[in-house]
């Protein structure tokens, strides 16, 4: 996807060959073949071409009650921390996914007796491989650390803490001592977001947890959490989760 997006379920990420850079929440890595992304649910996410060479990848999108059935215990799934991250495997550890990879896929095309059910397996063995390998690292991958990007970093967590305020290009840019201009361009070259874009992202993921987790009325979930309007409120949570906060609370309450 080379657009921004999120959603309530988990993605994998494989590249088979090529480059990308990988957007993920605040930070932008380089991929490279081999390299494995793990996206947790509702996390900001997007693709862009690393260069101008084709590429492959394999997509694993799949839910908690996909995996529950075959999970060894209730909130299994939290044994990655609620995080997303990226992998750069051996190439021992690569063969290993690719062969769990090519199997689902397998199944996923021939209807197999049981194909479903063993799908469900070859997924909760590979990710047990992805936290093996992952406790195995010194280190996870790091993102891209240049000058600018880093001072887009402190941007995106100045913006992840004060999003419930009244803000502005002017403003957020006084804070930094940069003109709204350079603002604009270097957090989009940084993240593939404009900043409107992002704090709307940031905006709306918190409605969501208030939704879910309160009984406020709807102006009050608008207001803490930046949104002047309750009309343009309404308007882009549908854009971007396809309900209304109505529909959506009622769902993840049911």
């Amino acid at each position: 996807m080379d657009i921004d997006h999120f959603h309530d379920f988990y993605e994998i990420y494989y590249l088979l060959s090529g480059e990308r850079h990988y957007y993920i929440r605040n930070r932008m890595y380089a991929l490279e073949a081999g390299d494995l992304v793990f996206i947790n649910k509702n996390h900001l996410h997007r693709t862009a071409g690393g260069n101008h060479q084709p590429h492959e990848r394999v997509l694993v999108s799949f839910d908690d009650s996909y995996v529950a059935p075959v999970a060894p215990g209730p909130g299994w799934m939290n044994v990655f921390g609620g995080e997303s991250f990226l992998l750069r495997p051996t190439a021992h550890e690569q063969g290993r996914i690719a062969d769990l990879l090519q199997a689902m896929l397998g199944e996923q095309k021939e209807d197999k007796l049981w194909g479903a059910e063993y799908t469900r397996t070859l997924l909760l063995q590979l990710l047990i491989q992805l936290e093996r390998i992952r406790k195995a690292k010194p280190a996870l991958v790091s993102p891209e650390q240049s000058e600018g990007q880093r001072r887009v970093y402190g941007i995106i967590e100045y913006l992840d803490t004060h999003y419930g305020e009244k803000l502005s290009l002017g403003g957020i840019a006084e804070q930094f001592f940069i003109s709204s201009t350079y603002l604009c361009r270097i957090f989009k070259q940084t993240t593939g977001f404009t900043i409107i874009e992002y704090l709307n992202y940031v905006r709306i993921r918190e409605t969501q947890t208030l939704l879910t987790q309160t009984d406020w009325p709807m102006t009050r979930v608008a207001a803490e959490t930046g949104f002047e309007s309750i009309a343009h409120f309404g308007r882009l949570f549908k854009g971007v989760t396809g309900r209304s906060p109505l529909q959506y609370r009622k769902q993840h309450r049911e």
